[in-house]
């Protein structure tokens, strides 16, 4: 089942406020999981194998502006860009009776990175384990030609259960504000999260390694425990594209040189100077420790898997207004 290309054209330009269709084509809705900015998230069922999946559609209010229909349905057209196991796989989209659009997802059962580090601190071993993973995993997206724009640990999904040898499994998540790496944005547009955005992203050109400083500001939070930067986001600008971050071994005086060296090149202002994502997969799995050691805090009981959170300046930017975007470029 694909997207049809009158989809858009039909959208209503208003509808229920929330899915109310016991059965989507194939799949039955069983119930809600979780509520994000734009979107519900509910569990589905496929009718006939019994497959849980995870179904996400639009809230009632964004039904009429195409540019938030286009969103979501953008990003089941960038996930059948690549398939890489640490990649969210977004099976179909389409549309419910009462014009309400969605995509089914595969359905994790886990937990956020970010509500992981929230309850303990990792050991050194799970955030090599977890780094390389994601790099791996954008590292295919950039392969195939596709910029995620919004890396940070609300977007990486850590499964409940360890992977093979005993190291943790995650996925990337949420491609709603991905952009083709060759189709640049549109002037004085701003898309992704203010504590983890490149200094080029808040221009406006984000690039493939524009990821890499987003993968760098999570790998400084997970080593030192602190975010690299902080404030309201007239100071996250200032720090993001001029200030020099406090070297991590300064908060975590244990760390492994070379896993400094390593961060502060990903965190590089001249996006030339760092590394790419294959190049900071392998430089991770060199500076990896036996898997036995990667162990992760008890999940939190219950759990009931959720595939999105939100929290003040860690939310994305969509596409920021022409106005506001001149406001921060004044700010700069």
């Amino acid at each position: 089942m694909t997207r049809q290309r009158s989809l858009c054209r039909t959208i209503p330009g208003c509808a229920p406020a929330r899915i109310d269709e016991v059965q989507l084509d194939v799949y039955g809705v069983v119930s809600e999981l979780a509520h994000g900015g734009t979107s519900t998230v509910y569990l589905g069922q496929h009718v006939a194998t019994g497959e849980r999946v995870a179904i996400k559609a639009l809230d009632a209010f964004y039904v009429g502006h195409s540019e938030m229909v286009h969103r979501l349905l953008g990003e089941y057209e960038l996930a059948q860009r690549v398939r890489h196991p640490g990649l969210l796989e977004i099976r179909c989209a389409d549309q419910t009776s009462n014009g309400i659009p969605y995509v089914v997802m595969e359905y994790l059962d886990g937990e956020s990175l970010g509500a992981l580090i929230a309850r303990a601190p990792l050991p050194i071993a799970a955030i090599l384990a977890i780094a390389a993973q994601i790099a791996s995993a954008v590292g295919a997206l950039h392969a195939a030609g596709v910029v995620h724009c919004d890396v940070k640990p609300e977007n990486v999904f850590v499964l409940h259960g360890p992977g093979p040898g005993g190291a943790p499994r995650v996925k990337v998540i949420d491609y709603g504000v991905a952009r083709l790496a060759d189709s640049p944005l549109c002037e004085n547009t701003v898309v992704g999260t203010p504590a983890f955005m490149a200094p080029e992203q808040w221009h406006g050109a984000p690039t493939t390694k524009s990821d890499v400083y987003s993968l760098g500001c999570v790998l400084y939070e997970l080593v030192t425990g602190e975010p690299l930067f902080s404030g309201a986001l007239p100071q996250l600008m200032t720090a993001h594209c001029e200030r020099l971050p406090q070297r991590p071994s300064v908060r975590c005086p244990d760390l492994d040189p070379e896993l400094e060296r390593l961060i502060v090149r990903m965190l590089a202002k001249d996006p030339v100077l760092r590394p790419t994502m294959v190049e900071l997969s392998a430089a991770l799995l060199t500076l990896g420790e036996p898997s036995s050691s990667a162990c992760l805090p008890a999940p939190r009981a219950p759990h009931p898997p959720a595939h999105a959170t939100r929290s003040r300046l860690r939310d994305s930017f969509g596409e920021v207004s022409e106005g506001f975007a001149r406001r921060l470029e004044a700010l700069g």
